[in-house]
């Protein structure tokens, strides 16, 4: 491949999936190599339509070998923009909330692990969380439990701190009575975790949300366990 941002994106933009496969890593190194692609910085036209084409048909690919290429290829340039890349934040977002319900464990693994790569590097948590709540009402079942362990990684790794809880529990709450039991204790799970991070003060907000006593007592139930096991984190 020839070594330009035009032929680059041109790569980028076609649609066989042979030829993705084989280009693939050669846009990556491209990507990550400065002096090769020193203009990808300035050329913002081009630049914002290859974050596009990645994300829209790279990532979105049916085929799961192309999907996991168009993660990688969003990783590097994550790596190379660095918080530069926070304004294509809006453009990939869609995209990455559908991979967290991809039926491949691979792709949703990597899904998450790029997706705490960019709260690292690009914008805050709490930034990418304001933009990822449309995630639990998604109408993919495996979506909305993805977006759940998504919420569990990053309060694990990154802390309760910096994140308005109170924006996200709601949420988490309308997830408590979805038809899908996975759904239901993935919601219950981030429940747990919010627990460890700020402790009673979440049981105390959940008496207020209208929720069936019943529930409430199978929730309080796994908090007190909680509590009892010393897992909980000083935030």
């Amino acid at each position: 491949m020839e070594a330009s941002m035009e032929s680059c994106l041109t790569q980028v933009l076609q649609k066989d999936v042979g030829r993705r496969l084989q280009v693939g890593q050669e846009i990556i190194d491209y990507i990550s190599d400065k002096e090769k692609s020193h203009d990808l910085e300035h050329d913002q036209t081009n630049l914002d339509k290859m974050v596009d084409g990645i994300a829209s048909s790279w990532v979105n690919s049916s085929n799961f070998k192309v999907a996991l290429l168009g993660l990688d290829l969003l990783s590097a340039l994550v790596t190379r923009l660095q918080d530069r890349f926070r304004a294509h934040v809006g453009t990939v977002l869609p995209s990455l909330i559908d991979r967290l319900g991809d039926s491949k464990d691979q792709v949703r693994d990597q899904d998450q692990v790029l997706l705490l790569k960019i709260m690292e590097q690009v914008a805050s948590p709490q930034f990418i969380w304001d933009r990822m709540l449309g995630g639990f009402k998604h109408k993919n079942t495996r979506t909305r439990e993805g977006v759940c362990l998504c919420l569990i990684a990053t309060l694990s790794t990154y802390g309760a701190q910096g994140i308005t809880l109170s924006k996200i529990v709601p949420h988490i709450c309308n997830l408590l009575g979805d038809p899908t039991s996975q759904v239901r204790d993935g919601a219950i799970n981030s429940l747990v975790e919010i627990y460890k991070h700020v402790g009673e003060k979440v049981r105390m907000d959940l008496t207020k949300k209208g929720l069936p006593q019943s529930r409430l007592n199978v929730i309080f139930s796994k908090f007190d366990e909680v509590q009892r096991s010393g897992n909980m984190v000083s935030s």
